[in-house]
């Protein structure tokens, strides 16, 4: 059908190569008539391919559509361990339940292909979810899919201890308590513990209940780091 018989209340239907689907509704396609809603408050900015919308370990003010051209969800960006956990195309709106919750972000958002980004304060956001309930629901809905799936993929930060160490079960406690996203490697078992304990720099010294220490600093950290 061609655009100008599609309803004003259509969503794009542009699916860019490689576009993650649609699973259990976290990744929805606002339609052109909340798209026009939102640039109604918004700014439009035009982006590159490489270019960093969101950082992993940083907190986000702003909320971003995309609306042309595709954006891609990265783990440990810029590191060995990079990887692509989701691709999302024109309609798609980027973020977690962290971001309205004031955390910073577990991932890295990355332009894949040139296209153009629509963004709204997340305090312009809450008053405009506030005047449209059925859009509300569907940016919470979202994020709260999201959440899920960042902990049921091991995304986000890592807990890096020893199983014995009372620190390293009452930091996995709170994580899986208050649904952070997060992997745990077993100082004890896990071969990938070695490599993170040399990129950081952490001695530990094999007591299962002592804290690695940084000599670079000369402080004793928990057994569970933040990666």
């Amino acid at each position: 059908m061609a655009g100008d018989d599609r309803p004003p209340e259509a969503a794009p239907d542009e699916a860019v190569p490689f576009e993650t689907p649609d699973l259990y509704g976290a990744y929805p396609r606002l339609s052109q008539a909340q798209i026009a809603f939102l640039a109604e408050h918004g700014e439009r900015f035009r982006v590159e391919p490489g270019q960093v919308l969101v950082r992993e370990g940083e907190r986000c003010a702003d909320f971003l559509v995309i609306l042309n051209g595709s954006i891609e969800i990265v783990e440990a960006h810029g590191t060995p361990d990079e990887r692509v956990l989701r691709v999302h195309g024109p309609g798609r709106f980027l973020g977690e339940l962290g971001l309205l919750q004031g955390q910073v972000a577990f991932y890295t958002a990355r332009v894949r292909e040139l296209g153009e980004v629509l963004s709204l304060p997340l305090d312009r956001l809450r008053v405009l979810v506030a005047r449209d309930p059925i859009l509300g629901d569907l940016v919470l809905r979202a994020y709260l899919g999201r959440r899920a799936l960042l902990v049921g993929a091991g995304a986000g930060f890592r807990i890096l201890g020893s199983r014995y160490s009372p620190d390293t079960r009452r930091l996995r406690e709170f994580a899986a308590r208050n649904r952070l996203p997060h992997r745990w490697i077993d100082l004890e078992s896990d071969q990938e513990a070695e490599a993170l304990l040399r990129r950081f720099s952490i001695c530990w010294s094999g007591d299962r209940t002592s804290p690695p220490r940084c000599p670079a600093t000369s402080s004793t950290r928990s057994n569970a780091i933040r990666g």
